[in-house]
């Protein structure tokens, strides 16, 4: 049996091969020193996150915007009609296991996570003055800055370009192999850009590393604290050892493949999440959560843009950059593995009917769920000690304290657990899925390597472990996605292309079919699709 065997790489070509272990190394440098010297990687995560969200903060917002600009014309354009995979496609999963696997990649443990820190985050570090918006409680604020964020535009600035960009190009146009290269070569079709190529790759897999990097440390503290505080058993010792498992979980998973293995994983992760929401709803202070869920969601919906493009120019500090920037990094680094599992998952369905599983239901679900999760930690009686756990310990002590206030307490925390678990397990299982589906050009790339793209990210857990401070995880995101940022409006433009040409080859003919046929009958033709 061939080294190259072992890795899975026995089809690969020598620039696949470099590919993989270059980024693999580049993880294991990153995990090696994380373990070893923790405070000096914390040290170095801190100041390139500062750095980059002071000097490039802008981009990202007006990144975003230029996204979500783009996704609206695609989506309530002619365009909006073009099946993924070509007109004659058929689905092929059920609604409820696209909706799940959509659903459990896309969002991951962060509604649990985040939906606890930024709103108590925001409460006890307000915006500069002059505020956002004016005359509103911080409360509701804090928890309107959380659906702008989480819920909507997020949602339709960074999932869905990425989404189009794989679903038209890469199955609806067609490609040799499965790459985010692949996308360039609809307007630089030759063999000259070679090197370009495999550097737009390379920088695509360090990227999504980036952003899964982030939600497997944020889970893994959140473990630990939930395991320390809530039921009282040695927190590091013990979440190595649910790691363990969730890894043999994983890669039964990683064997049984995408039909049976992410797909059952996902529904009963949705199944578990709606079961812990409910129950929080119930033992939490349910007619606060109710009142705040309105009220924040009036003050969202009434200031989306200005809350959206809250930059705070005459302000000293980078508050906004610190979190609007920052969450349009993270999006932009988990939307690049999103965006193509769910062009994988979605063949057979239209750009539109893509939009509605992906940002549509899931936006009214995340709403409903950061509404719960936010009411139950801003309410009376929580807000005060939760955010004093928040001061001496991070969000994953504000997580637990939290859950040790709620009636039934341990219950709950198990619950939390096992959800985030279940975000753990489908977003490695996706993200293995298209690291390897891009270093191998193959979109059901082989169990092998696979498994090795799973160890690989499973040292990453292991490293954030170590670190010191929750915080130096969120460097990760806007750190290693700055570079492929560049690439984007090129992908963006590219699926503009493939729409255009697609339409004009299969959908103006017909248009023109009609045009004729009413002109000999003098009827007024009555066009299936409008224009742009």
């Amino acid at each position: 049996m061939s080294l190259w065997h072992v890795f899975g790489l026995e089809e690969a070509d020598d620039g696949e091969k470099l590919l993989f272990f270059i980024t693999g190394g580049v993880l294991l440098v990153v995990a090696a020193v994380g373990i070893l010297s923790p405070q000096r990687l914390n040290n170095t995560l801190n100041g390139a996150f500062e750095w980059v969200l002071t000097y490039f903060g802008w981009w990202f917002m007006l990144l975003g915007l230029i996204l979500f600009i783009f996704s609206a014309f695609m989506v309530f354009s002619r365009y909006g009609h073009i099946r993924i995979g070509g007109q004659d496609a058929e689905p092929e999963f059920d609604l409820f296991s696209w909706l799940a696997m959509v659903f459990t990649v896309g969002y991951s443990g962060s509604i649990i996570i985040w939906g606890v820190g930024e709103p108590i985050s925001i409460v006890a570090n307000p915006p500069p003055d002059p505020q956002p918006v004016a005359g509103v409680p911080i409360e509701s604020l804090a928890l309107s800055f959380m659906f702008i964020h989480e819920v909507f535009p997020g949602l339709a600035m960074w999932y869905p370009p990425f989404a189009l960009a794989f679903g038209l190009i890469i199955y609806t146009r067609g490609t040799e192999t499965y790459k985010f290269s692949s996308m360039l070569k609809v307007f630089l079709d030759t063999d000259r850009y070679t090197f370009l190529y495999w550097t737009v790759d390379l920088a695509a897999l360090i990227a999504i590393i980036g952003g899964v990097a982030a939600a497997i440390g944020f889970s893994a503290q959140v473990f630990a604290a939930l395991l320390d505080t809530v039921f009282g058993v040695p927190a590091t010792i013990f979440t190595y050892g649910l790691f363990g498992i969730l890894g043999l979980v994983f890669l039964g998973d990683v064997w049984l493949g995408l039909r049976k293995g992410i797909r059952n994983a996902a529904r009963i992760t949705v199944i578990l999440m709606l079961i812990t929401f409910a129950f929080l709803l119930v033992v939490g202070p349910t007619l606060f959560t109710i009142n705040l869920g309105l009220d924040a969601g009036g003050v969202w919906l009434n200031n989306m843009f200005r809350l959206s493009l809250y930059s705070a120019p005459t302000a000293a500090a980078n508050w906004p950059q610190q979190w609007t920037s920052f969450w349009w990094a993270w999006w932009a680094a988990w939307g690049l593995f999103v965006g193509s599992f769910v062009a994988r998952v979605s063949k057979g369905r239209t750009i539109r009917e893509t939009f509605v599983c992906l940002v549509v239901i899931p936006g009214v679900l995340l709403w409903i769920q950061h509404s719960i999760v936010g009411g139950w930690v801003l309410a009376p009686g929580y807000i005060d000690p939760v955010s004093n756990a928040l001061t001496d310990g991070g969000i994953p002590a504000a997580v637990a304290t939290a859950v040790t206030l709620t009636p039934f307490g341990s219950l709950l925390g198990v619950l939390l657990m096992l959800v985030i678990a279940g975000y753990v397990v489908t977003s490695l299982d996706s993200a293995v899925y298209i690291l390897s589906s891009i270093t191998l050009g193959n979109e059901d790339p082989n169990a092998r390597n696979r498994a090795w793209w799973g160890i690989l990210l499973s040292f990453l857990g292991v490293m954030t472990l170590e670190l010191p401070v929750f915080d130096a995880m969120q460097a990760f995101p806007p750190v290693l996605a700055l570079p492929f940022t560049l690439f984007l409006l090129a992908i963006v433009y590219a699926s503009y292309i493939s729409a255009r040409e697609h339409y004009r080859e299969n959908f103006a003919i017909s248009d023109e079919e009609t045009l004729i046929t009413a002109a000999k009958t003098n009827e007024t033709p009555v066009r299936e699709h409008d224009d742009d």
